[in-house]
């Protein structure tokens, strides 16, 4: 047997490898999974999510910090006491007289009697802090949420690209070494056995690469879902989830319908609004005086022993009138109303430019010819036919190989981006269109 028909032969039996089928490539999957792996989907994540994420648990404590604020406004201003009594009489010469003939006393009771609503008004402040702090709190989950699903779906086919670098390197080392025991023995050039080296140290960096984004994203999970740093995760998606939704389904109308109800960090802004006009409210009726009631009782200091009196008082609002807070709220009222306008269209162009990029991601997606794998393996086998005869040379059989990695790689991340672009929609609506 020649040479050249022995590495022929070579890589013949090594083709198979090279080139796995879908189900080989989905056994491959296992060996990602490791005693602290945790097989999950995207479902599982939202509830894992839900229950344990940390900064999600923190924030819900917020929006008890301000229901405790409303109660505080509720209450109403507590009475005061005063007691006033003589410490040394200096004619009868006795220490705190208390007796009736040579003691003097005074007690004196005052309530304040808040007038103009203020203390209503002060509650609807409070709660209008209890929207607000539930408006941070739906918008935070919106936004970890997107952050949790593109994690997911980018670490899901990140491990699919490393399945083929996995596999085609395998077989280049083996090739390689076969190749380097043909070179000793002067039945190959160099420069084939440098070309495949060459191209084996590239693919070992592409992995190393590729093997670093999978870290991040392992990493983010971890924090997401408040796992242990030792725990790896194994994301489980099917082509069922992956072709069940369009945007092609969706109208852009529609979704700015939605955006209008479920965007919570646009209601964020209207409820400022709401609460910018409380206060103006609050600042009217701060500038009417309250009214203090008072009860006194005087033992001896009178003009008759025993001496009790009711009395009222009232500031009179001639200089103060609360003027500029009033001033200062209405100014605050019309710079939070521009910010609504120009939140809504900040909303508005965000889910526009998340319809165009999925439309066109889909677009892309849908003209990809999705046998393109398949015809590409059987024209690999056409190519090795070529190759026994010496037509090609082991470059251009190398070549075929890189590009069927590329289509591989190349499709896997349509995919993902396919999938982060409806995740970017649901991102700019705040909600799952795909469910309304």
């Amino acid at each position: 047997m020649s040479s050249l028909s022995y590495l022929v032969t070579i890589l013949v039996v090594l083709l198979p490898v090279a080139f796995p089928t879908a189900q080989a490539q989905n056994n491959n999957i296992s060996s990602f999974a490791t005693s602290d792996t945790i097989r999950l989907t995207l479902a599982q994540a939202d509830e894992q999510f839900n229950a344990h994420n940390l900064t999600v648990l923190a924030s819900q404590l917020g929006i008890t910090e301000n229901k405790a604020y409303e109660i505080q406004a509720q209450l109403r201003v507590n009475p005061a006491v005063y007691v006033e009594t003589m410490p040394y009489n200096q004619q009868t010469r006795d220490v705190l007289p208390f007796s009736q003939s040579s003691g003097q006393q005074v007690v004196q009771v005052q309530q304040l009697i808040r007038l103009a609503g203020k203390r209503n008004k002060q509650v609807a402040i409070a709660k209008t802090g209890t929207e607000l702090a539930t408006d941070r709190l739906y918008d935070l989950l919106r936004t970890l949420t997107y952050q949790l699903h593109t994690t997911f779906y980018d670490l899901y086919f990140a491990q699919q690209s490393l399945s083929v670098y996995n596999q085609e390197i395998a077989t280049l080392q083996q090739t390689v070494s076969l190749y380097q025991q043909q070179y000793d023995k002067g039945n190959v050039p160099l420069k084939d056995l440098t070309r495949l080296k060459a191209y084996l140290f590239s693919l070992t960096t592409e992995r190393r690469q590729l093997l670093h984004r999978i870290a991040d994203d392992q990493g983010d999970l971890i924090v997401l879902l408040n796992r242990s740093p030792s725990t790896s995760f194994l994301p489980i998606v099917t082509s069922e989830t992956i072709d069940t939704y369009s945007v092609n389904n969706l109208a852009l109308p529609t979704l700015y319908q939605l955006a209008e109800e479920h965007r919570f960090d646009l209601k964020g802004y209207r409820d400022q609004a709401k609460q910018e006009q409380q206060n103006l409210d609050l600042q009217k009726a701060l500038a009417v005086p309250d009214l203090t009631l008072q009860g006194t009782y005087d033992r001896n200091g009178s003009y008759i022993p025993n001496y009790f009196g009711v009395g009222i008082g009232i500031n009179l609002p001639l200089l103060n009138k609360n003027q500029g807070n009033i001033q200062a709220a209405r100014v605050r009222i019309q710079s939070s109303q521009q910010n609504v306008a120009a939140y809504t269209l900040q909303v508005d162009s965000d889910v526009q430019r998340a319809y165009i990029k999925a439309q066109q991601t889909e677009q892309l997606y849908r003209t990809f010819d999705q046998r393109f794998n398949d015809d590409f393996s059987r024209l690999i086998d056409g190519v090795t036919t070529n190759y026994k005869k010496q037509n090609i040379d082991v470059v251009e059989f190398l070549d075929f190989f890189d590009s069927y990695k590329s289509s591989q790689i190349q499709y896997a991340q349509l995919q993902n981006d396919r999938m982060q672009s409806l995740e970017e929609i649901r991102f700019a609506v705040g909600t799952n269109p795909f469910n309304n």
